[in-house]
């Protein structure tokens, strides 16, 4: 019952959202949606990291890994809601959306929301495959919100839809060979359930299984932003709402990349590791490595942003392909660490863009002089996402290569230290024009981009002070229960 309550939740504020007439009371209900979700699912879903259960016969799940990318989901809501009042205040003033618009926003912004946790608790893998589809079909129409004065958004969005509903069809097929591998067991009953086919794993046909895992890989891995099926995010990051920008990159790519996790814990026990984690590692290098050479050309903040998100993702699978405890360890906490540092820098990015009027590195500087904490917070973001030590994703990316390094493969670990140097160097490059070069030389306005001062509230600074204290902290120390949950979810997939 739990479940089904936290899933209608957002539906209920989307919906309430919708039918409020004035712009700044659907911000506050969008708010206090937000808030009643978190207040009300974390607390409860707690209780699953050590007790899995289901609902609706089956058809619902949650355990521990189910519960770590949930709480990601609704805390990174909460935080888009929260910092999307200020956002709109601004395109509303400037006349970017309108009252209606802004009732859209809401709504698509809460039924994203739905969709994500939706992913995350369908135990039948033809329901997630569902789910993740209507993620791409709700945020592709959220990316082309005020597309009138940003005409770029529209084709974003387009090439977002197509290109990931494309490869998640491959996904599907992938699922319907899992569902043939078990016929083969199960006489004429096919299974689409994770549990019961966890159940099986191990007596289904290696080959086939092998087969259906490619597909999956690339299906899924295509909305994961993994490379070379990448090509749609860079254009969509930069070209959706900041606040939007923030949710694809820190959690979207993110539970496509929990649809790739959930079947290697069926592929495994009958192929073994080594099958999945070469692709996985495979795939790791080859997004870390193209992100790294476009990071490092970069004239587009937002864009450079995008590129960092198919690095990070291609860390994420880099860890789950070295495999083993340590490997999906590093790979689990850097999936948190992103979901924090990278939304933080979207934030800070939609109010570089609003206070300069645009997204190219070369019109933007001085902001840490002129606006010194939206520039210490921007500091504090790119250092993160740069792996600077000591902070929380240098602890992720070191416990990676700890993984590797301890099972000898040492020609990954190379590719992923030179590969990380140069993003260093891009990351630094980039914003450190942004950030000590000149003085608060504010260029004349770039097409489609209005240049006006953001509202500067508190619930805006609140919301990027806290995901930057987050950041020091996780760089310090993980604390015990996080450590509890992220062991528990490796039990979960299987791992010894």
């Amino acid at each position: 019952m739990a479940m089904i309550i936290i899933l209608f939740m957002p539906i209920i504020t989307a919906t309430v959202c919708y039918l409020l007439k004035n712009h700044r009371l659907v911000g506050y209900a969008n708010l206090a949606g937000a808030s009643a979700l978190a207040v009300f699912a974390i607390p409860t879903i707690l209780s699953f990291v050590s007790n899995p259960g289901t609902a609706l016969n089956g058809m619902l799940y949650m355990d521990a890994l189910s519960v770590y990318i949930m709480v990601l989901v609704i805390l990174l809501g909460l935080a888009s809601s929260a910092y999307s009042i200020g956002y709109l205040e601004h395109e509303f003033d400037m006349k970017l959306m309108d009252v209606k618009g802004i009732r859209r926003y809401y709504l698509l912004l809460h039924i994203f929301i739905f969709t994500m946790l939706l992913v995350t608790v369908a135990n039948n893998l033809a329901l997630m495959w569902i789910a993740i589809e209507a993620t791409t079909i709700v945020s592709a129409i959220l990316i082309g919100l005020g597309f009138t004065k940003r005409q770029l958004a529209i084709e974003a969005a387009w090439k977002y839809i197509m290109l990931c509903t494309v490869g998640i069809t491959f996904a599907l097929l992938g699922i319907f060979i899992i569902y043939y591998a078990s016929t083969a067991v199960n006489g004429t009953k096919g299974e689409l359930n994770w549990t019961a086919l966890k159940e099986i794993a191990g007596r289904l046909n290696p080959a086939t299984m092998k087969l259906a895992f490619i597909f999956v890989l690339v299906g899924y891995g295509t909305k994961a932003g993994l490379a070379p099926m990448h090509n749609w995010l860079p254009d969509a990051h930069s070209q959706a709402p900041s606040p939007i920008s923030a949710l694809l990159s820190g959690i979207l790519l993110n539970t496509a990349f929990y649809g790739i996790i959930r079947v290697i814990a069926i592929v495994e026990p009958s192929t073994g590791a080594i099958f999945t984690g070469n692709l996985l590692i495979i795939f790791g290098l080859i997004s870390i490595g193209i992100s790294a050479v476009f990071i490092l050309v970069q004239e587009n903040y937002k864009r450079l942003l995008a590129y960092s998100s198919i690095e990070h993702m291609g860390i994420v699978s880099l860890g789950v392909g070295i495999g083993g405890v340590l490997g999906f360890y590093g790979a689990l906490l850097h999936i948190l660490n992103h979901a924090i540092s990278k939304p933080l820098m979207f934030f800070a990015s939609g109010r570089i863009q609003a206070c300069y009027g645009s997204t190219k590195i070369e019109n933007v500087n001085g902001v840490l002089s002129s606006k010194p904490l939206l520039g210490m917070l921007t500091f504090a973001g790119v250092l993160s996402l740069a792996g600077s030590p000591p902070l929380n994703i240098f602890i992720s990316e070191f416990t990676i290569l700890k993984a590797g390094v301890d099972k000898g493969l040492w020609a990954a670990v190379g590719l992923f230290l030179f590969f990380a140097v140069i993003v260093f160097y891009g990351m630094m490059s980039g914003f450190g024009k942004i950030l000590f070069k000149g003085k608060n030389n504010i260029p004349p306005k770039e097409e489609g981009c209005e240049h006006r001062k953001f509202p500067m509230s508190w619930l805006n600074n609140g919301v990027m002070i806290v995901m930057a204290l987050l950041i020091l902290m996780l760089g310090v120390s993980i604390p015990e229960f996080l450590d509890k949950t992220i062991r528990a979810c490796i039990s979960v997939i299987g791992v010894r």
